[in-house]
């Protein structure tokens, strides 16, 4: 019976030796095995990764600045860094005078009076504090280019306050040039997916539309 137990002793001794190695091992492979679970985990959107689909709904004037019009835009905008973002924006503006500018009531004695038209913007913008902020404030500045149709008037008499005869103007041309604006937005909720706005822009150009501002509300959704 002893013979037995000394003959088993060393294999005893020989799996005890191995054991703390194995142990060791499988200790060291278990980090590894967490890594790819680590690295798996989703990463929070960097600012690029962050853009908004922006309607703006607002005033402005025709080319020669005799009357309001309804201005009415549709904004793409991505955030390329913490501070820089981008604009391209669809414009179309629509307008007929009224006798609160510099016509009175005799201006709708004349026939076929009225204003269109639809331009692209291209608009850099700078936030100084930071495009994440529930209040951000941002300076703009970029190109425009489009195309409008004007009818109107070259000439008018007027007895007693009646239009006795006219002579009417209608124009269409293409214009282009360069902006800037200012913006306010105001982040909505606890995710801050809803922005709501005030832009003040300057247009100045070439084709009729040398120096016209605009005041647009906007209403944007992030994705």
């Amino acid at each position: 019976m002893k013979t037995h137990l000394y003959a088993a002793l060393p294999v005893v001794l020989l799996a005890l030796a191995h054991a703390p190695g194995a142990l060791a091992q499988t200790e060291r492979a278990t980090p590894l095995e967490a890594a790819p679970a680590a690295s798996a985990a989703p990463a929070s959107a960097r600012p690029f990764q962050v853009a908004y689909l922006r309607l703006g709904v607002g005033t402005t004037f025709d080319s020669y600045k005799h009357y309001r019009c309804t201005r009415i835009a549709l904004e793409y905008a991505p955030m390329l860094t913490r501070k820089i973002g981008l604009a391209g924006r669809l414009v179309g503006v629509v307008g007929t005078p009224s006798d609160s500018g510099p016509y009175g009531p005799w201006i709708y004695q004349l026939p076929n009076q009225n204003y269109k038209s639809g331009h692209a913007e291209v608009e850099a913008l700078f936030y100084p504090f930071g495009n994440a902020k529930r209040v951000r404030f941002a300076v703009g500045a970029g190109g425009f280019a489009g195309y409008y149709k004007l009818n109107g008037f070259n000439s008018a008499s007027l007895l007693d306050g009646n239009v006795v005869a006219y002579q009417l103007l209608s124009e269409q041309k293409v214009y282009g040039g360069y902006l800037a604006s200012l913006n306010l937005d105001v982040a909505l909720g606890p995710q801050q997916r809803w922005l709501v706005g005030l832009r003040v822009a300057q247009q100045k150009g070439s084709g009729g539309v040398t120096d016209v501002p605009s005041e647009t509300l906007t209403l944007a959704r992030r994705f």
